[in-house]
């Protein structure tokens, strides 16, 4: 966090599987260091980071794999050996982090009146 100003984080999707409990621990871990060091934290709701990403708010992980390629021009897939239309982990964790690191530099830095 050193020479950040503030942390963006995407909030919890409340349909989720799996270790939701391992994951709302680590989250409050990491809330609290970030507390400690004075860092502000931004928790965007994942549709609106989809929104955002993709223009819609339900978008897919292949919605925001799209709209990611097109912008980036970076071939994720590729990069880790996928073929056809199957997104998931690690890919779409990179596309929505991309997403949510622009969308707290669009939502904190660009709309502010400084």
């Amino acid at each position: 966090v050193s020479g950040c100003q503030s942390v963006g984080l995407e909030g919890y999707a409340y349909n989720a599987t799996g270790k939701v409990f391992h994951i709302a621990e680590n989250t409050g871990v990491l809330k609290y260091k970030l507390f400690q060091v004075s860092k502000p934290v931004d928790v965007f709701t994942p549709s609106e980071i989809k929104k955002f990403a993709s223009g819609k708010g339900n978008a897919s992980k292949e919605d925001m794999y799209d709209a990611f390629y097109r912008e980036t021009n970076v071939p994720l897939k590729s990069f880790f050996g996928v073929d056809g239309k199957d997104v998931k982990s690690p890919i779409s964790d990179i596309v929505d982090s991309f997403y949510v690191c622009k969308y707290l530099r669009h939502t904190v830095y660009e709309s502010s009146p400084n």
